[in-house]
């Protein structure tokens, strides 16, 4: 580069000192001087134009004929977009091999932007959503998919969980939908068909309703034989007087069971038991002082930091059964000398129901699963308390039906926090100065 730069320039300088001499010969230096600026000028702008023409309307043909810079420009360009058309020739066939490869692939994958425009599917997304190219390109995703659920789940990028729901395009089918942020939070949009196992999980729902419901009646019967046998248990041996009590026993933790899996069933399938009104927190409370009380030890304090301002808006049954599970199974937990506190808090983005001891704690490993059905971390204990295995679960259940979700804390002998996280649109405040935080149940003091 460098000798093509000193050559020019030695050769413009010898064909300037040539007119110079010429000019000095004829008696006109200047005129020379200035028809070869001229020329030279002249030379530049025509090798300039040929460059952009070249560029502008045949960039893919060879280049024009030159020497000199302009030749060896004109070279260095032609090779660059040599290399440039060969690099996209190889990306052109890998992003044809991509789209190949998706488009065989049974599940289906969206591509769209920041605002959930469309930007590009494979055939199996077009296939579960109906999406037609390319009249749908560029179109919002929600206004393709109307369906509340999902507009929830995009709107709101909840993420976290995969979304399930009927296909907009083909009857009786059930999606499953994913969906993962990158870039400048565009969105990766994978979908799977889950009828199967979606009708697997109806089939087990209506068979644990079913059974649970048909358990009832003979379960009644027993317990009113049992009944019978109890008016009469002291003209029995006391053989019989033990395996009776403990019959009465196992009849009525049946009893709960079965009663817990009919709520389950019941909130797993999303019927409404009632409609939702506007509840004070300390109507709850009331209720669970009371249901807590026969429980509770002289050694256990229950506790309660509830404004009495606080409103929360749901179901009433339902919501007392997943906060009286929290607080029976704080009391369960507790060794003697348990505190266990009670408490609302609320601002302008959430309501919180919280409830701590300071109880034997669960080990992190296990706080995934405690809203499992059945799960026991400590099975030995579990089975002495008389608890179903489904409190948790319920709860969990509850509060997916409230939009709210459930927190856990704890660490082993440390206690637990099991927190209840309401949205604000669930959450108000009355103006009532009174609260219900001096609250204290203590069965030494009842």
């Amino acid at each position: 580069m460098k000798t093509i730069w000193r050559q020019s320039v030695i050769r413009w300088l010898l064909g300037l000192t040539a007119c110079i001499v010429i000019g000095f010969i004829i008696k006109h230096p200047l005129l020379v001087v200035l028809i070869y600026l001229l020329g030279s000028l002249y030379h530049q702008l025509y090798q300039l134009y040929q460059f952009h023409n070249w560029l502008r309307y045949s960039g893919k043909a060879p280049p024009p004929e030159a020497s000199g810079i302009w030749g060896d420009i004109f070279d260095a360009v032609y090779r660059l977009q040599k290399k440039q058309r060969k690099s996209k020739r190889r990306m052109q066939q890998a992003l044809t091999r991509i789209e190949h490869s998706t488009a065989a692939l049974k599940e289906g994958v969206i591509m769209a932007d920041s605002e959930g425009n469309l930007e590009w599917w494979n055939n199996s997304a077009a296939h579960f959503f109906g999406l037609m190219r390319p009249v749908d390109r560029g179109q919002t995703i929600t206004n393709i998919v109307r369906n509340p659920d999902f507009f929830r789940y995009f709107t709101q990028k909840r993420f976290g969980e995969p979304l399930i729901i009927k296909s907009p395009a083909k009857e009786g089918v059930y999606l499953e939908i994913q969906t993962t942020l990158y870039d400048k939070n565009d969105h990766l949009i994978f979908i799977r068909d889950v009828t199967r196992l979606h009708l697997l999980e109806i089939m087990r729902k209506d068979f644990v309703a079913n059974a649970s419901h048909e358990l009832k009646t003979p379960l009644t019967v027993i317990k009113g034989y049992l009944e019978t046998l109890e008016m009469f248990q002291d003209n029995l041996p006391t053989s019989m007087q033990k395996g009776i009590a403990n019959m009465s026993e196992q009849s009525v933790r049946m009893e709960h069971l079965i009663e817990d899996l009919l709520l389950l069933s019941r909130l797993e399938s999303n019927e409404k038991g009632e409609e939702d009104k506007w509840y004070a927190v300390t109507d709850f409370t009331t209720a669970i002082k009371k249901m807590a009380s026969p429980i509770l030890t002289e050694q256990h304090k229950l506790s309660f930091d509830i404004p009495s301002s606080a409103r929360l808006y749901g179901s009433y049954n339902e919501l007392y059964s997943a906060f009286s599970n929290l607080v029976v199974n704080a009391i369960k937990y507790s060794p003697d000398g348990g505190d266990i506190l009670v408490r609302w808090e609320s601002s302008e983005f959430n309501g919180v129901f919280s409830v701590k001891d300071n109880g034997l704690g669960i080990d992190p490993r296990y706080i995934p699963r405690l809203t499992e059905r059945f799960f026991r971390v400590d099975k030995g204990r579990s089975s002495k308390t008389g608890g179903t295995g489904l409190g948790l679960a319920i709860t969990k259940h509850v509060l997916m039906h409230h939009d709210a979700k459930l927190q856990i804390r704890s660490e082993p002998n440390r206690g637990s926090v099991f927190s209840c996280h309401f949205p604000a649109s669930r959450v108000r405040n009355d103006s009532i100065p009174a609260t219900d935080s001096a609250t204290t149940v203590n069965p030494s003091k009842e």
